[in-house]
């Protein structure tokens, strides 16, 4: 119920009005919310239902406009700086601009395309490894004459029936050698040379001695090995044929000496050490 409005006098406008006239209800004030529409209510009230207003037009759709003005700087407030304004950049110069490279007004240091050119030269051999290749292999071709080239002396006229014996020794092989006047062939325990020593390292370590002394088609050799293994078999052999060779011409001495094929190799195994499990390697220490 709507509050009821008091006279100072103390009635009431219900008592004013006169008997059987109808009250019209009280509306609400404006801004209270309305409840659900009630069916009828118009006949009640004795008001029309206000008529609907049509929806206003809604206006066209401006066109953009070409250039929007500026907006309106705002004032700064006190003790702060002005923004910073910016250029504006043309449109055309925007694609014609450069990237600017920083250092790119600086001139070359001469010095460093001295040195990186000098270093290009030297290690451009080593890019190419076919270069790498051919050039281990001259180096190869090189040495190996060196090393089988022939002695500069006049080989002798040998006796037919002269023998000339030796013994040449590596590690635990020995080799009993006897040279005689023939062709240059090789029997080593009965074998041919390429049938007892397979490899051809071995072959060529073993007609060194002949080779450089100029005999390889004067003398032959015949030999009785035993003991070590293959390679130092061929050792050897090459020890005994130098010491021969000494026997039967005395002054190829100096030259195959200086090659080495006088020279006993001492080098042989270390012994094993009690305690080790090798000459020096030692078991795996425990702490537990």
């Amino acid at each position: 119920m709507f509050a009821e409005e008091r006279d100072p006098e103390g009635g009431t406008p219900e008592d004013e009005a006169p008997e059987g006239a109808a009250t019209p209800p009280e509306t609400p004030p404006e801004g209270d919310a309305i409840g659900p529409e009630i069916e009828g209510l118009e006949q009640l009230t004795g008001e029309e239902p206000a008529a609907e207003e049509p929806a206003a037009e809604e206006p066209p759709p401006e066109e953009p406009a070409a250039e929007e003005p500026a907006a309106a700087e705002e004032p700064a407030a006190e003790g702060e700086a002005p923004p910073e304004r910016r250029p504006k950049r043309e449109a055309g110069k925007k694609d014609s601009e450069e990237e600017v490279i920083p250092g790119m007004h600086l001139e070359p240091d001469l010095v460093l395309e001295e040195q990186a050119a000098r270093e290009e030269s030297e290690f451009a051999q080593y890019a190419d490894p076919e270069a790498v290749l051919d050039e281990g292999a001259e180096e190869g071709a090189e040495e190996a004459p060196t090393d089988a080239e022939p002695v500069a002396h006049t080989p002798l006229d040998l006796a037919a029936d002269a023998r000339y014996t030796a013994t040449g020794k590596r590690k635990s092989a020995i080799a009993r050698v006897i040279l005689k006047p023939g062709e240059g062939t090789y029997s080593v325990n009965g074998r041919h040379l390429d049938e007892f020593f397979p490899r051809v390292k071995l072959q060529r370590i073993a007609r060194q001695p002949l080779e450089a002394a100029g005999y390889n088609t004067r003398l032959d050799v015949v030999a009785r090995i035993h003991g070590g293994g293959v390679a130092a078999q061929a050792n050897a052999l090459r020890h005994g044929i130098a010491r021969a060779l000494v026997e039967a011409d005395p002054a190829l001495r100096g030259e195959l000496k200086r090659r080495g094929y006088l020279t006993r190799d001492p080098r042989v195994k270390e012994r094993k050490k009690a305690g080790l499990k090798k000459a020096r390697k030692r078991p795996q220490f425990s702490k537990r």
